[in-house]
């Protein structure tokens, strides 16, 4: 397949232009001006915004997300201008590419920019005459560097979220006291947010009507994009847009965000989920904004404690021990299959319709219509079927990447190959597996959806009405027992799977296996590049 048409930006290479003295050289996700690369003001330098032509073709990626991302480019773009800054928009080949085509022309005195947070990119950046700034800690996107999760992982038998959490907290000084103590007397209130939402009233989204800029950036997703539903479309684009969303979620989600954190809802996707991470990820937020907006509420509001922590957590604990942990697997991550899976992605994953599961079709047809599902969908639904089935990690972990609207490579694949998938025990200790008995509680029961609109049966293990999950849950812990004997997180499972007779163990086998025998793959008309850009 050709390069799709880009919508061209300012000429890369006239003739004649005046030299560039210190550029900074602006990714897709470097949205901040804020970001130590950057200029301060237009005399201290210039930007060199990069688009590639070979991204939009890495990977089939959902039409909103490349509208979100050429979207909130030109508005960056738009916005440097307006402030007086000199910003050259340059599309190339790929990322590289297009550094050392600007300096042969520009021949500027220095080259900035921030580290890459994609490895193939940020190897092929560490070849090119440019200084690179550290995307962690001061002046960086995160709220720490890569070096000293490295130095803080080095020399551990177990990597571990629940041991990571308490150091970020005590070193930013986050829900503590003066003693390093945590707020509340513990660390997290995980527990306390089990609440299903069945009949509660959820707030709707702010949604961004689209301008000019957003309405270009469509019709360019409309051409190029493969897959995925493009409109309504109302992302944030804008950094005003984005503390828009962050003020919205502190006033009239938070509150509620803790107890219904895990919940599934047909009829209301989002629930009381922040949806931040989208801008966030992009650059227009940064992640201390939202842990310090997040307790300054808990103070002045008296937010429930459990629901601030868990946001808090979410950002300073998950978020950046996942970013540690891919630079500290990569590049091993991506190939890691300890259960040693490898059936095709089914078609039901680009056509939902397909597959007569409903909770997996409801999770898989919020991908498809706006390239988002909360972090319970992702985990519990999409992965855990995606264990339980047998299919190949790094085929799910593309599909993350690409039908996501807030997923990239340094996010997406520790979730899923690691947590979702159990391909690495690295950084988890048991995999996230379940039978159809948890999606219908944290749907809220058996009347309610997505069990009760199911042509299957939650309460089943066999036969041909029974939920296909719960055969291929007690057919996986049959698989892999051997590998979990010794786990003490895992031996009450286990003890039940032994009370088990063998003529149903035998049905249980033969109604899994027919289950997964039945998933037809689909044959697109395109590839998975992961090194492309």
């Amino acid at each position: 397949m050709s390069a799709p048409e880009i919508p061209k930006p300012r000429p890369a290479n006239v003739p004649g232009r005046a030299r560039l003295e210190r550029v900074t050289v602006v990714l897709p996700w470097d949205l901040d001006p804020r970001l130590s690369a950057f200029p301060r003001t237009p005399r201290d330098g210039q930007l060199v915004v990069l688009e590639t032509r070979a991204k939009p073709l890495a990977l089939p990626f959902h039409r909103q997300k490349l509208a979100l991302v050429v979207s909130a480019l030109r508005h960056f773009v738009a916005e440097r201008r307006a402030a007086g800054f000199v910003v050259e928009h340059l599309v190339a080949d790929d990322y590289a590419t297009g550094v050392t085509e600007m300096i042969a022309w520009a021949k500027p005195r220095e080259v900035h920019a921030m580290e890459p947070r994609e490895w193939a990119i940020d190897r092929r950046f560490r070849t090119l005459p440019i200084t690179l700034h550290a995307d962690g800690g001061p002046g960086g996107h995160f709220l720490g560097s890569r070096e000293e999760f490295l130095a803080w992982a080095r020399g551990r038998k177990v990597l571990r979220m629940e041991h990571f959490y308490p150091r970020m907290r005590r070193a930013l000084g986050v829900l503590v006291d003066q003693q390093g103590r945590p707020t509340g007397g513990q660390w997290s209130f995980d527990t306390e947010n089990r609440k299903h939402a069945r009949g509660v009233e959820v707030p709707a989204i702010p949604w961004i009507a689209p301008d000019e800029i957003t309405r270009a950036a469509l019709r360019f997703a409309a051409r190029a994009g493969r897959w995925g539903t493009l409109e309504p479309f109302g992302w944030p684009v804008t950094r005003a847009d984005a503390l828009g969303w962050l003020d919205d979620f502190i006033r009239g989600r938070l509150e509620r965000f803790g107890p219904y954190e895990d919940a599934i809802r047909t009829d209301a996707r989002f629930l009381f989920h922040s949806l931040l991470s989208v801008p966030l990820n992009l650059g227009l937020l940064h992640p201390r904004e939202l842990v310090d907006h997040a307790v300054e509420a808990y103070r002045a509001r008296r937010l429930p404690l459990a629901s601030v922590e868990g946001f808090v957590r979410q950002v300073i604990g998950w978020r950046e021990f996942i970013r540690g942990i891919y630079w500290h697997l990569m590049p091993g991550l991506r190939e890691a299959n300890q259960l040693a899976a490898t059936r095709p992605l089914p078609a039901a994953f680009w056509e939902p319709e397909r597959t007569e599961l409903a909770c997996l079709r409801d999770a898989l047809a919020s991908v498809r219509d706006t390239g988002y599902t909360h972090h319970i969908q992702r985990l519990m639904v999409i992965c855990n079927y995606s264990v339980l089935a047998g299919l190949d990690p790094r085929a799910v972990s593309h599909w993350f990447w690409a039908a996501f609207v807030d997923a990239y490579e340094w996010v997406e694949l520790p979730n899923v190959v690691g947590m979702g998938m159990f391909g690495t025990d690295a950084f988890t200790t048991k995999p996230y597996v379940a039978s159809a008995a948890y999606i219908q509680r944290m749907a809220g029961g058996p009347k309610a959806a997505p069990c009760a609109s199911c042509k299957f049966d939650p309460s089943k293990r066999t036969g041909p009405d029974a939920c296909p999950l719960n055969a291929m849950y007690w057919d996986f812990l049959r698989q892999h027992r051997a590998e979990h004997a010794r786990n003490p997180r895992m031996r009450v499972l286990l003890q039940n799977l032994d009370r088990m007779k063998p003529a149903e163990l035998a049905q249980i086998r033969a109604s899994a296996e027919a289950h997964r025998a039945s998933l037809a793959p689909l044959d697109p008309p395109w590839s998975f590049e992961e090194d492309a850009g």
